[in-house]
């Protein structure tokens, strides 16, 4: 679905509720992530403008740079979503405006399910954050996770800093006993709390070429 059908079908206009995604890097060199409910407030030719109640702390205080951002909403039970590009960001009191560059399509998204296999050995992984729903063309800040459990279909890891679904992520890692690298794509799924400073990730395997997931599979077989 393209823009102005989506305008036409009124699923977009001005005080409609919609869903932001902002990933990008913090000041002190980590990974930023952030997800909030906004209002559409304005509707241009080559932009839109979203707002924000902000009672409280600043969210994008501690924000160096923005790489991706997600515009997303429901109607009639299905999720659309679009990649679009941060304009700028204006403070009026307590509300927050950010104007942000129309998308060139609109999206809807599925999912699927695969079953896990746990590993015997933990295993470091290397993530970083490379789109939302999808691979985009920019990268994000690399970080250092666990590797807990793995599958054809995907994978399950420990890390400190918070993620949340729909975050798309490059994986980097190396089985126990095999030895070479293996970098995968995948979409992230599920978050639960791990400890106090730290989280679980479950993620699906996304976009990565089959004769990665066979290899996968067939390691997983040989030492379930």
């Amino acid at each position: 679905m393209d823009w102005n059908k989506a305008l036409e079908l009124a699923f977009i206009a001005p005080k409609k509720e919609c869903h932001l995604i902002i990933v990008g890097e913090s000041k002190d060199g980590q990974p930023f992530c952030y997800e909030e409910n906004f209002l559409i407030d304005q509707i241009g030719e080559t932009s839109f403008i979203v707002s924000l109640e902000l009672p409280g702390l600043f969210p994008f205080e501690k924000l160096e740079h923005v790489s991706l951002v997600e515009f997303s909403f429901r109607t009639r039970g299905i999720l659309y979503y679009a990649y679009v590009d941060f304009i700028h960001l204006e403070l009026k009191k307590s509300l927050g405006y950010l104007t942000l560059s129309l998308p060139e399509e609109i999206l809807h998204h599925q999912k699927r399910q695969f079953n896990r296999t746990k590993l015997s050995l933990r295993t470091p992984i290397t993530l970083q954050i490379v789109g939302i729903r999808g691979i985009s063309a920019r990268k994000g800040v690399a970080f250092a996770g666990q590797l807990l459990d793995i599958s054809a279909g995907g994978l399950s890891f420990l890390t400190t800093n918070r993620l949340f679904y729909p975050l798309f992520l490059e994986f980097s890692f190396i089985l126990p006993h095999l030895p070479h690298p293996i970098t995968a794509y995948g979409e992230i799924v599920r978050v639960t709390n791990f400890s106090n400073d730290s989280y679980r990730v479950a993620a699906e395997f996304r976009h990565t070429p089959d004769s990665i997931l066979q290899e996968i599979d067939k390691y997983c077989s040989m030492n379930s």
